[in-house]
C-alpha cells in the first residue's frame, strides 16, 4: 500500500496513470472491454512495463471506474450549468433542454485525439454488462441524477422503461459522435447532426407506452 501512495503522488507516477486512462478508455471505446486487454492498452500508453496497468489499478473493473471517476466530475458539472440555464429560461421541465443538457457533454468532450471517445466507452461498458460499476457513483453526481429524474418524470415512463429508452439514446448520441468522428465534419456540420440527434432522442423518449394498456 505504501509503494502504490508513493507512486501515485510521483509526477511520473500520475503522468503514467493519465495516459493509460485516456488510453484504456479509446480502447474500450474502439475494442469493447472484453475485446482490449490490459497489456494492449500498457503498450498504447507507452509504459515500458506490460503490468502497469494492474499495478496502478487492479483489473479491469477497477480501471472502468477510474475512468469514471476521471470524466464524471467535469461532465456533471457541466449538466448542472446546462440546467440552470434552462431553468433561467423557464424551460426546466421540458424534455429538450433536459435531453440536451443530459447529452450536450458528450458532444462537448473530446480526448487527446480529437474523438469523442466516451460515449462509445459507456456503451461498451453496458455491453459488458458493467453498468453496474456506472449506476454505483450515481449519488456522487446529482446534477445528472436530478436531470434523469426530471426526464423520467417529464415522459411518464417509469423506472426500467425510462432507463431501456435512456440506453435507446446513447446508441443513438454514440452512433452521431462516431459519424462526427469518421468523416471528420466541421464544427457547423456537428453541431447540425447533434441537433438532429437530439431531436430523434427527444422523439424516442415521448413515445407512447402502447404496452401498458396490454398489462392485466
Amino acid at each position: 500500500m505504501t509503494i502504490a501512495r508513493n507512486a501515485r503522488t510521483d509526477p511520473r507516477s500520475a503522468a503514467t496513470r493519465a495516459a493509460v486512462l485516456e488510453m484504456a478508455e479509446s480502447l474500450f471505446a474502439s475494442g469493447g472491454i472484453e475485446g482490449t486487454s490490459l497489456r494492449q492498452i500498457a503498450i498504447a500508453a507507452g509504459a515500458a512495463n506490460t503490468n502497469v496497468v494492474a499495478y496502478h489499478f487492479g483489473g479491469k473493473d477497477e480501471l472502468v471506474e477510474a475512468i469514471f471517476k476521471k470524466r464524471l466530475p467535469e461532465i456533471d458539472a457541466r449538466r448542472a450549468a446546462l440546467l440552470e440555464e434552462a431553468e433561467a429560461a423557464g424551460r426546466g421541465e421540458e424534455i429538450l433542454p433536459l435531453l440536451d443538457a443530459l447529452w450536450r457533454p458528450f458532444f462537448e468532450q473530446e480526448n487527446a485525439s480529437g474523438q469523442h471517445s466516451y460515449a462509445a466507452f459507456l456503451m461498451s461498458v453496458f455491453r459488458s454488462n458493467r453498468f453496474d460499476l456506472r449506476i454505483s457513483l450515481d449519488g456522487d453526481f446529482p446534477a445528472t441524477q436530478k436531470i434523469v429524474s426530471r426526464i423520467a418524470t417529464r415522459s411518464g415512463t417509469d423506472t426500467e422503461t425510462g432507463g431501456h429508452r435512456l440506453v435507446i439514446q446513447l446508441a443513438m448520441v454514440a452512433a452521431a459522435l462516431a459519424q462526427i468522428d469518421q468523416k471528420e465534419l466541421d464544427p457547423e456540420q456537428a453541431a447540425a447532426l447533434f441537433a438532429d440527434v437530439l431531436r430523434m432522442t427527444e422523439k424516442a423518449m415521448q413515445a407512447p407506452l402502447e404496452h401498458s394498456e396490454k398489462r392485466p
